[in-house]
């Protein structure tokens, strides 16, 4: 971590949900974030809304129910991450549910972060999820989500006074972030969080 850039990488790894810069406080919600910058003037069409979809259209793809199961899995970690970060932690969530390895270790430790720090979140991010890859082979078949994250809906704020944190000037509020799921025992489970800082959404 010599650079910014690494920085705020190892950050987006360390949380869906932010959790260093600023004091150690913003980075809990602009977690995922990388280097990427935030584009004003797109066309409201293509603006994250919040909620997550899990009803692909119809159609003939033969892993179709799978891609929806992981879908749905995908829109409870976020749900539950969501509970779990207004709080400061997992319990009366059902985070585990929906997380596993990286992921939930990640959550984990950034919700571990918010306390010392003080912090919390408050409203919840955008999001505009797909299938983008699936290998249903193996002993834990896996899907690939990718996502246009919004962070402009999402706040971090002072447990105390509840003054809201702002995000450094650098702080893209829209970017792609990547999803690797697995189906552990007929259940879809986050196991990964990556963002990728040079795209935009």
């Amino acid at each position: 971590m010599t650079t910014a850039r690494q920085h705020q990488t190892h950050t987006a790894r360390r949380r869906l949900l932010a959790a260093t810069a600023v004091t150690a406080v913003t980075a809990t919600v602009a977690v995922l974030t990388a280097g990427c910058t935030s584009d004003a003037k797109e066309d409201k069409a293509s603006t994250p809304r919040p909620g997550l979809s899990t009803s692909p259209s119809a159609s003939t793809d033969p892993q179709a129910a799978e891609k929806s199961k992981a879908l749905a899995a995908y829109s409870g970690f976020w749900t539950e991450s969501v509970k779990a970060y207004e709080t400061g932690t997992e319990k009366d969530t059902k985070l585990v549910n929906f997380a596993a390895k990286t992921a939930l270790n990640d959550a984990l430790t950034d919700l571990a972060n918010m306390r010392k720090a003080g912090t919390v979140t408050k409203g919840s991010p955008g999001h505009r999820p797909e299938v983008t890859a699936v290998n249903m082979a193996g002993e834990h078949p896996g899907i690939t989500i990718t996502d246009c994250l919004d962070l402009s809906t999402w706040q971090t704020v002072d447990r105390a006074t509840g003054k809201v944190q702002p995000y450094p000037p650098e702080q893209p509020l829209r970017y792609v972030a990547v999803a690797e799921t697995e189906l552990w025992a007929g259940q879809w489970m986050v196991v990964k969080m990556t963002p990728d800082g040079d795209r935009r959404c």
